[in-house]
């Protein structure tokens, strides 16, 4: 029981740091380096704040693997498939992130060099190029992330390592959010209300965790998913 409860308090530390981390990267240090005169023209003198913000963004992708990881010895005993694939889906969300990141600093040094020019405007096609696709590599980046976390709580769900209300809520949340990423790639508008109940969800479990933990008995196996 002192493992399961451990394991689930670290669970909730995992999914409340990335989200915190994931909030503080996006929202508070990178969005303003985009509004204003732009990411080419004024990222140049955000230095540190890019880069802290990357940093933080990479760190809500390393988290869930770190959670995922710690989750394996529990599921062991109750089939290996959904294990794996949480493990598989952390490990391929984690890599897109690092290729956004990478783009988005080769974004920063392009601005540097836009900054010091003499032709500022020459520096606009390559910018072009890797800011399109540093935004596509950003909303695969949500679709992997999205995955991991469905896969995490379809685990929570079959194992019955949480109240099966909350893991069921939350994957019908994750689901709504990948389907407004999937609409947003279609062309339609991004609506940041179909990933509201996500967020919340993801909230809502990172405290049950911290504060309870992991159920001490599973009364349904993984068997069929092995």
């Amino acid at each position: 029981m002192k493992d399961e409860r451990t394991t689930g308090q670290w669970l909730g530390v995992t999914m409340l740091g990335a989200m915190a981390s994931a909030i503080c990267g996006y929202f508070v240090l990178l969005a303003p380096v985009f509004d204003g005169p732009g990411f080419l023209a004024g990222a140049a003198v955000h230095d540190g704040r890019v880069r802290a913000g990357v940093l933080l963004v990479l760190l809500s992708a390393l988290l869930p693997l770190a959670g995922a990881l710690a989750l394996w010895p529990l599921l062991r005993g109750h089939g290996e498939r959904l294990a794996l694939a949480l493990t598989a889906l952390a490990v391929a969300a984690l890599a897109v992130s690092v290729v956004e990141q990478g783009l988005l600093l080769a974004m920063l040094s392009l601005s540097q060099a836009h900054a010091a020019a003499s032709d500022p405007a020459a520096f606009q096609p390559a910018y072009a190029m890797a800011a399109g696709a540093r935004y596509a590599v950003h909303y695969l980046a949500l679709l992997m992330s999205g995955a991991t976390s469905l896969t995490l709580y379809t685990t929570f769900f079959h194992a019955r390592l949480l109240p099966r209300i909350l893991a069921a809520c939350g994957m019908a949340a994750v689901a709504l959010q990948m389907a407004a990423v999937l609409l947003h790639l279609a062309g339609q508008p991004f609506h940041f209300t179909l990933v509201a109940p996500a967020a919340l969800c993801q909230l809502a479990t990172g405290l049950w965790l911290l504060a309870r933990g992991l159920r001490r008995k599973t009364s349904m196996t993984l068997a069929h998913a092995a």
